[in-house]
């Protein structure tokens, strides 16, 4: 029996579409560096980024480095603000559908996780939206030292919540593996296709259940309860 639901952020939660995103293109040009070298070096730092081992700023410091350049810190902080604007835009305008979903799920006495891959300027807005309350346990990557699709960070999840990995349904979009990493961890993984559906024309095929609206995780549940 299911008893708690683990849910993914972003393309599941909140979409990316709607925002206006600061584009690593952007951030060369600004910083005056290489589009291709900075798009390298930004790649190599992802995975220490999202797992908190370096903050957003400490990356963009790096990469001039690499580059040989020396920007002002009045530079590199106006490449945070936007990155920051840019990605907490989607805060601001958070799916009715994903919100009665989780208040329906609050109100079935249902278990609930957030389970992120983020960095810290990423989620800044996060605590304030309308998503925060709903969750009994939070665990984003760049806090908690572990990035999906790590068995790890599943197991840490269901131990916080206080059930087995196979008590819980995972929801998320697909990205990461993070549904190969919940299936790999005994969790029952669930694709979000709502935001996939609306924002792109076509999308890579995943062998596993899909809910095409938020509230299609709700049939799955009474089908499998």
């Amino acid at each position: 029996m299911i008893k708690a639901v683990v849910f993914d952020l972003f393309e599941t939660l909140i979409t990316e579409w709607i925002s206006k995103k600061y584009l690593s293109s952007q951030c060369a040009k600004d910083l005056g560096i290489d589009k291709a070298l900075f798009k390298a070096a930004w790649e190599r730092h992802g995975h220490a980024l999202n797992c908190g081992e370096i903050t957003y700023h400490q990356v963009l410091r790096s990469i001039c480095d690499e580059a040989g350049v020396s920007p002002d810190e009045d530079i590199l902080s106006c490449c945070e603000t936007k990155r920051i604007a840019g990605k907490n835009q989607c805060f601001d305008s958070i799916c009715g559908d994903v919100l009665a979903l989780l208040a329906v799920l609050k109100q079935r006495g249902m278990k609930l996780a957030l389970c992120s891959n983020c960095s810290e300027e990423e989620v800044q807005r996060f605590s304030a939206s309308p998503l925060y309350s709903y969750f009994d346990v939070i665990f984003l990557s760049y806090e908690c030292g572990l990035v999906k699709p790590d068995r790890e960070i599943y197991l840490g999840c269901a131990g916080a919540l206080s059930v087995a990995p196979e008590e819980c349904l995972f929801v998320g979009d697909g990205g990461s593996r993070e549904l190969y990493g919940a299936k790999e961890a005994g969790m029952h993984p669930l694709r979000a296709v709502w935001f996939l559906k609306e924002y792109m024309s076509n999308y890579s095929f995943m062998p596993f259940d899909e809910a095409s609206t938020p509230s299609g995780v709700l049939a799955w549940l009474d089908a499998c309860n």
